[in-house]
């Protein structure tokens, strides 16, 4: 009997010692901290009050976080924002319950699955919304009407265009006016538009007369910084994923990705570095490799160009990036083989990088992926 037992301990030991193999077999770590990402969901229920809705942005793979884990980690939202209906065909095969709305065109072949799932729809202009009402056929479809003031995407641009869809609403039970809404187009840069487009924004919103219909103008940084803007519902996306900055507000970033030195090279003075020797050696120096590159998101304009952090101290990209592999400048920093680099976190932001390339944080957040990582959740 005992030496059943035994066997059985050594069974199960030798099964768990390779399962933590194979679960960090990849140098790198992508973190994605549930617990602050329901911090930064308080602070922004606390900002704009208890009777203001808030939808989550979860397109793009919820900012590039993993949309399972992050729409789990917010339940209790009272929607879920998605760019088409393939995103929320993948919500719905996990959450049947929470709302969604598609801020996307949506294609016509869908209306009906929409209906049926309980997906809210974008229609921005008349001739849309008349094919919505030939399709359906008896279905019920919840509509928000998408309002251009200023950003020149898409949206009814005129009060003469939105008055007709209002009429149409009111000529056909099957279609529910849920929302009204428009999007703006700048941030700390140009206030004044914001103003500018709020003012517009009202100037339709006038002419709806139920109070039940979900009047939303606000993004992440409208939300924090006019809440008197935040009306029946905000739209939230960047600052849940911790990255707001110059609000106010404690937001924490969460996601982390940090990596480890898989090797460390001696060069000598004179030598180059990399593909296409884009870096010489003007003195003899140790250079760290690191088992991250293009593929996993770390962008190759950054070479030669940008610094990780490798023990707490900015350790510069040299040579060109290669597709699975960064090489760092550590000749002045005391590291080895298996000492931690810092990618993405509190002290190396999306902005930290945006600014380098020239582009948005939100791509940045977009860029890296964790398909070659270990994917932590961290609770």
């Amino acid at each position: 009997m005992q030496a059943k037992q035994f066997l059985l301990v050594y069974v199960l030991h030798n099964i768990l010692a390779f399962l933590i193999i194979i679960s960090m077999v990849n140098f790198s770590d992508y973190i994605v901290n549930i617990s602050n990402l329901k911090h930064n969901l308080k602070l922004v229920k606390d900002k704009v009050g208890v009777k203001t809705k808030v939808c989550a942005m979860v397109k793009a793979d919820a900012y590039g976080h993993g949309l399972k884990d992050i729409c789990e980690g917010l339940k209790g939202v009272d929607f879920f924002g998605v760019a088409s209906v393939y995103e929320a065909m993948l919500i719905r095969k996990f959450d049947k319950f929470t709302n969604i709305l598609i801020v996307g065109t949506l294609n016509k072949e869908y209306v009906s699955w929409c209906a049926i799932n309980n997906v809210s729809v974008e229609v921005s202009s008349f001739n849309e919304l008349q094919n919505i009402v030939s399709i359906l056929d008896g279905l019920k479809l919840k509509i928000h009407i998408k309002v251009n003031t200023g950003l020149n995407r898409i949206g009814v641009r005129t009060i003469k265009e939105f008055k007709k869809i209002l009429r149409l609403f009111a000529l056909n039970s099957n279609l529910i006016l849920e929302g009204v809404f428009t999007h703006f187009a700048t941030k700390f840069d140009d206030i004044p538009f914001v103003f500018k487009q709020h003012k517009s924004f009202m100037n339709f919103v006038r002419f709806v007369d139920n109070s039940s219909v979900i009047v939303h103008c606000s993004n992440s940084f409208v939300s924090v910084m006019f809440p008197c803007f935040s009306y029946g519902m905000v739209r939230c996306g960047f600052n849940l994923y911790g990255w707001q900055a110059n609000c106010g507000l404690q937001f924490r970033p969460v996601l982390s990705i940090l990596s480890k030195i898989a090797f460390i090279q001696k060069v000598k003075k004179g030598e180059t570095v990399g593909y296409d020797r884009t870096f010489v050696a003007n003195k003899n120096m140790k250079i760290a490799v690191v088992p991250l590159g293009y593929a996993d998101g770390l962008d190759r304009r950054l070479s030669n160009n940008f610094c990780l952090v490798v023990c707490g101290h900015k350790a510069r990209i040299v040579g060109n990036i290669c597709m699975d592999v960064c090489l760092l400048d550590v000749t002045d920093i005391e590291c080895e083989i298996g000492s931690q680099v810092l990618i993405l976190g509190e002290n190396l932001t999306p902005q930290d990088y945006a600014t380098v390339l020239g582009t948005s944080p939100y791509e940045i957040l977009l860029k890296f992926r964790y398909n070659r990582m270990n994917k932590i959740l961290k609770f």
